[in-house]
């Protein structure tokens, strides 16, 4: 299969990662993180071969968002040959203490 463009995890995404894992852990079953797993591993393929497939974000115009799941949106940008993940937003958390993109 075509390799796509390099990913790299902010440490934002990575901490929204960490978040959903702890929290996906506690309320679904193993079966059902390995179909979670998968479905994002192959997004994040999809994604860093058609980067500019998803549409850009309504408030910052060079951020794309990709819906994962009704639950949770991926945001990222394109640096040169980097796809850069900015956050992992995760519907069901506290939306006064989460930014869906920062920085």
């Amino acid at each position: 299969m075509k390799s796509g463009l390099k990913i790299r995890w902010t440490e934002e995404a990575t901490k929204n990662l960490e978040s959903i894992i702890i929290y996906l852990e506690s309320n679904w079953t193993s079966k059902e993180l390995t179909k979670f797993f998968q479905k994002l591993e192959k997004q994040l393929l999809l994604i860093s071969l058609f980067p500019e497939a998803y549409p850009f974000s309504v408030r910052r115009r060079k951020i794309h968002r990709c819906v994962l799941t009704k639950d949770l949106t991926i945001y990222y940008t394109v640096e040169d040959d980097s796809l850069v993940l900015l956050s992992l937003f995760d519907t069901r958390q506290d939306h006064e203490n989460i930014n869906p993109v920062r920085g």
